[in-house]
């Protein structure tokens, strides 16, 4: 009975120790957190330049910070270049600043490879783990409200016999399609790698559906909408906009129209006066990049 007994107890201590280790633990000491070529994070520190060389005219050097970690947030500091852009739209350094920030994350597996999401304030960020063996489960610290468009949402895989391409953008990394349904014109969805949905647009809104719209948005997204009223958004613009606009977690939904305002008459007659409706999420974009980063460009004449 003894003999059992020991090598059970075993087990249980074992099991015991590897689930009371911190997030920190688990996730970053001994281990390399990078966006790209770059390292972010290094065991429980994040990894910067060390500071502006006024002869060399650039950043140099590396140092560490220390990172505080919660079971939602990330904390931490870089030293950053400063400056200013010339008369050649060239941005010139000048010195260094260092910046403090506070994030949010989520651990995810992608290809079956560790990932880190820091959702920062312009666009969240997916960083790479140098370990693959990491025990870390995902997470969802943060959710994003999901919305379906014409029974399609981002992230979904459709059939490709329902598409029809219009456009083809090869980026460095992933290719983009600009489809839309060959049963309902105003459907636009992109798309990338093979068939999954990337982003979805509705065109030719009536003015009568426009209520309806904002009230189911901003029941789901639990805020008001941004409202801009008709304007140029620049003085040399042939058309004015008006929109309303929601942004939470990622999610981006903006419903907007525009009217011709310049000096072709006859444009006016192409005026339609309806709306459409963009549907966008940031961190489903990054993380489908990030997922068909390795696939191959695609074209419509060849491949």
């Amino acid at each position: 009975m003894k003999k059992i007994l020991i090598p059970l107890l075993a087990i249980f201590v074992t099991i015991a120790c590897d689930t009371s280790k911190t997030v920190k633990e688990r996730a970053f000491m001994g281990n390399e957190w990078t966006i790209g070529d770059e390292i972010l994070f290094r065991n429980d520190s994040s990894v910067s330049y060390k500071k502006f060389d006024d002869k060399k005219k650039k950043m140099v050097g590396d140092t560490t910070f220390p990172i505080i970690i919660t079971d939602s947030t990330i904390t931490y500091k870089l030293i950053k270049g400063k400056g200013h852009y010339n008369e050649n739209r060239q941005y010139v350094l000048t010195g260094d600043t260092l910046i403090e920030t506070t994030v949010g994350y989520d651990f995810t597996f992608i290809n079956e490879e560790p990932k880190l999401i820091l959702y920062a304030e312009n666009y969240p960020k997916v960083c790479s783990s140098k370990k693959s063996d990491i025990k870390i489960k995902p997470t969802n610290h943060y959710k994003q409200v999901k919305f379906t468009i014409a029974k399609y949402s981002i992230g979904d895989r459709i059939d490709r016999d329902l598409l029809k391409t219009r456009g083809i953008y090869n980026y460095d990394t992933y290719t983009i399609e600009d489809c839309e349904l060959k049963t309902n014109h105003d459907i636009k969805i992109k798309i990338i790698g093979y068939n999954q949905i990337y982003a979805i647009e509705r065109h030719n809104i009536p003015q009568y559906r426009v209520e309806e719209i904002k009230e189911v948005v901003t029941s789901k997204m639990k805020q008001k909408a941004a409202y801009v009223p008709m304007r140029q958004l620049s003085e040399k613009s042939d058309y004015a906009y008006e929109f309303y606009r929601w942004s939470k977690n990622g999610v981006r939904i903006k419903l907007e129209r525009s009217r011709y305002i310049g000096d072709y008459a006859y444009m006016n007659l192409l005026d339609s006066d309806t709306w459409t409706l963009y549907y966008d999420d940031d961190v489903q974009k990054a993380l489908l990049i990030e997922q068909h980063k390795k696939s191959k460009p695609h074209s419509t004449i060849i491949n």
